[in-house]
């Protein structure tokens, strides 16, 4: 019988989703300083996207390691489904750029990128359900509940220096952004790192 894989804390994964998150948010930053706007912020994206396709190489480099584990089901649901979530990102953009629709179908197109994010936080659930290791499926529930912790000190204090115009306006939708961020800095925590 073959030893069960050794789990190692995957740190190409944590830098290639740091430098995505980065350089998207660099790109947004460049394109607010020069002015850019449109199809022209394209080009300063394209790191950022390069950044995201090293994450999905990294990501399912690591399932093919541990195929027969929970985390590698879950890199193996989760890849997918950012990926979606890039694609119905920007289809929702250009489709509200160019034909502007209006009423139901507006919304419709607003919502479009919700599905591979409600997939995502499925698979993170069944991660938990499918993890038969109880020290494993305990690193990674504390992890989850590190990433809220995270995301509701940030909200909570960005929100009170917005309130008090000290901060610019963040959209809702940042805090699955920041949530999905707390989860790539939980394993720095004690007690949550394997």
């Amino acid at each position: 019988m073959q030893p069960e894989p050794v789990f190692r804390f995957p740190w190409r994964i944590v830098c290639a989703a740091a430098a995505f998150t980065l350089l998207m948010v660099g790109a947004g930053v460049a394109a607010n300083i020069l002015t850019i706007s449109g199809y022209a912020k394209l080009p300063l994206m394209l790191p950022g996207l390069l950044a995201l396709g090293w994450l999905g190489w990294e990501a399912l480099r690591l399932a093919g390691a541990v195929p027969a584990t929970a985390i590698a089901r879950y890199i193996r649901r989760a890849v997918p489904l950012v990926a979606a979530n890039v694609v119905t990102v920007i289809a929702a953009i250009i489709i509200q750029r160019e034909w502007h629709p209006t009423g139901l179908a507006a919304i419709l197109v607003a919502l479009l990128p919700a599905p591979p994010l409600i997939g995502f936080v499925w698979a993170m659930g069944r991660l938990l359900v499918e993890e038969t290791d109880e020290y494993l499926r305990l690193l990674h529930a504390r992890r989850a509940l590190i990433a809220t912790g995270f995301l509701l000190v940030v909200a909570t204090v960005w929100g009170l220096l917005e309130g008090s115009g000290l901060a610019p306006h963040a959209p809702a939708y940042s805090a699955f952004i920041l949530w999905n961020l707390g989860l790539l800095l939980a394993p720095l925590f004690p007690g949550a790192r394997a």
